[in-house]
């Protein structure tokens, strides 16, 4: 068997026709490649429905929806923002972006997402607004955030770009916060064959200044204030996600299936801790996450028998540009930086594959 990646491109060469079919009615539809802006905002109207929201915008990526996002909530220098401590760094950056502080908090340690008893100990008069990261597909404690931002009047934004397409109590995660942003880089569900992002909005007005930023590339003065140039989706990705779109029920239970098998063999293993969906979550994985004290002689075997497992990136408190913070603040992230793993899990992988996942776990750790 070859070796089993995390990052496959077997979702895409399944839909290659497809793809190759979709280009060539598109192109044949366009006088010039800037009639582009129609078909966007045809998958914008599509993407903003799927989600409940009234408004979605398709962007160059997570990171630019991000910053974009930041912007519109009026998020300056001297402001200080509430992030989960263990997300992805691009979350930091964005906030730096802006001029404004990352105030990281520990996540919980039975399902890794933040929750509001930590977003309210972080509260200061300088808090401006909570960027809730809903990590490994899993949705945050999004319904009291959203309650206490509300009642607070701090702007809630949701990351959505590891849990697109996941729910809690039967709402798309992203139609709970004042604004959410999306990524369709080339692992998640939603994807494109690179990358590309979005963004959901309910406020008119602020929908009008992202897109109104997105196309001030001809003015020297609004680029110097903005500080870069912000694009909109590609033709590429368009096409790649108008494709996706079209089976994403079929990618989510491909997902779905071997998120079930993992979670009911490895389980049984003792030596791994997994996380299950609590109590009104419905989320589709982008990739399965396993921890272990035995973690660095586990990945090896993995590697040894050519299971390329991955492991996580840095938690925020671990980031140069943020030391000074004390590890001790934030000992749930800090056991996962110490002790994951990320288990091989894409769309359209094979219950063979995923069995042989499965029987190397059991190998190294002497389970039957």
């Amino acid at each position: 068997m070859a070796v089993i990646r995390y990052e496959s491109l077997l979702v895409e060469q399944a839909l290659a026709r497809e793809y190759a079919a979709e280009m060539e009615k598109t192109l044949k539809s366009l006088a010039g490649l800037n009639d582009i802006k129609p078909l966007i905002r045809s998958f914008e109207k599509d993407f903003a429905q799927y989600i409940g929201v009234k408004h979605a915008v398709a962007v160059n990526s997570g990171s630019d929806a991000l910053k974009m996002a930041l912007m519109a909530a009026g998020v300056g220098a001297g402001d200080e923002v509430i992030v989960p401590d263990l997300t992805y760094q691009a979350v930091a950056l964005a906030v730096f972006y802006c001029g404004a502080k990352p105030v990281p908090v520990d996540v919980r340690k039975n399902d890794l997402q933040m929750d509001v008893d930590g977003v309210k100990a972080a509260v200061t008069k300088k808090t401006k607004a909570v960027i809730a990261a809903h990590m490994f597909g899993r949705p945050c404690d999004v319904e009291g955030i959203s309650k206490f931002c509300r009642d607070n009047k701090i702007v809630l934004i949701e990351d959505v770009c590891q849990a697109e397409s996941s729910q809690y109590k039967n709402r798309m995660l992203g139609s709970f916060g004042d604004m959410a942003v999306f990524s369709f880089s080339y692992y998640k569900p939603l994807s494109s064959c690179g990358g590309g992002g979005g963004m959901v909005v309910g406020n008119d007005a602020k929908v009008d200044r992202i897109r109104g930023w997105m196309e001030d590339w001809q003015n020297d003065d609004d680029l110097l204030r903005l500080g870069q140039r912000f694009a909109p989706l590609s033709f590429m990705d368009l096409v790649a996600l108008k494709v996706k779109f079209a089976r994403i029920k079929e990618i989510i239970a491909s997902r779905d299936k071997i998120k079930a098998l993992y979670e009911k063999e490895l389980t049984k293993i003792k030596g791994i801790t997994i996380f299950k969906d609590r109590a009104g979550a419905k989320s589709v994985p982008q990739n399965f996450v396993v921890c272990s004290d035995r973690r660095d002689q586990f990945m090896k075997f993995l590697t040894d028998h050519d299971v390329v497992a991955q492991k996580p990136y840095l938690s925020l408190h671990q980031m140069s540009v943020l030391k000074g913070l004390d590890k001790k603040n934030f000992p749930v992230s800090q056991w996962y930086a110490e002790t994951a793993l990320h288990l091989p899990l894409y769309s359209f992988m094979s219950q063979e594959k995923a069995e042989t996942v499965i029987q190397h776990c059991r190998s190294f750790f002497g389970a039957k």
